[in-house]
């Protein structure tokens, strides 16, 4: 088994195809493990030391998204699941104001249903524009366009809906809910989860013309469906199924309940 070991300065180690064992030690070191099981430390291997936490904010009721951005530099912003308040919270000091209250008649919020995620556009600091997803009222998956008031702190409550994946299951859970803009192409990256009902009864995460159990890619700055109120949006031209059988919104298939994701900054990479 490969042992590689850094020094106090910024190292970059990167892994055999091995089992190997990396460890970083002092500087701002990047690890790259190999094709193999590896185990990767920040500090050498023996060490105490641990990540240290510290509370950032407290008080909130089932929070489950929080999301940035550049267009308000020192904020965070915390999604609670079953309130639908999107909260603006202050990283210096830890306080909080309404950023925007969902009203509770939107959207059904048992189980694992509720207000799931909240993306801001690329372009926020000057379009206003963010999304949102949720279970409406039905319990279909539903992606919804806000928009900034003029008080930057404040959101306006009206909405159009640009995407909804009907479930038509009857069950709470597996409904997906992150979303997330690409920083490599700018795109919309909508995880929906299988449907529920425990094992995916309806194999609907390997039926391709169905959105549930996939990731969704969409262009928000397009629309492909002048007619049709629910849809607004674009289809990018390299989605998988541009062309072939299978829904053009799908960029991945056969996912059970992909609930959180993230993109690397460094490389656009999308993880879970």
């Amino acid at each position: 088994m490969p042992i590689f070991t850094g020094d106090q300065s910024a190292n970059t180690l990167a892994g055999s195809a091995s089992a190997d064992t990396m460890s970083g030690l002092g500087g701002a070191d990047t690890l790259n493990g190999g094709d193999g099981a590896d185990t990767l430390y920040g500090h050498s291997a023996g060490a105490s030391s641990a990540i240290n936490v510290s509370v950032f904010a407290t008080g909130f009721s089932q929070p489950v998204a929080a999301a940035a951005t550049a267009a308000d530099p020192g904020f965070l912003y915390v999604v609670e699941k079953a309130s639908g308040i999107i909260w603006r919270v202050d990283a210096a000091s830890g306080a909080r104001t309404t950023f925007l209250d969902i009203p509770n008649a939107q959207f059904l919020a048992d189980g694992e249903r509720g207000v799931l995620g909240l993306a801001f556009h690329p372009e926020y600091e000057s379009n206003g524009r963010f999304f949102v997803c949720l279970t409406d009222a039905q319990g279909d998956i539903q992606v919804r366009e806000y928009t900034r008031s003029a008080n930057p702190a404040v959101a306006n409550t009206t909405f159009s809906v640009v995407i909804e994946v009907p479930k038509q299951t009857g069950e709470s859970n597996h409904n997906g809910g992150w979303i997330g803009f690409s920083p490599e192409d700018g795109y919309l990256y909508i995880a929906t989860g299988d449907g529920g009902g425990g094992g995916d009864p309806g194999n609907r995460a390997q039926n391709l013309n169905d959105l549930l159990g996939k990731i969704l890619r969409i262009d928000v700055d397009g629309d492909d469906f002048p007619t049709d109120s629910a849809r607004n949006y674009a289809i990018p031209d390299d989605n998988p199924f541009v062309g072939i059988a299978g829904a053009d919104e799908i960029w991945m298939s056969g996912v059970r309940n992909p609930w959180r994701n993230a993109f690397d900054p460094r490389n656009g990479d999308l993880r879970r």
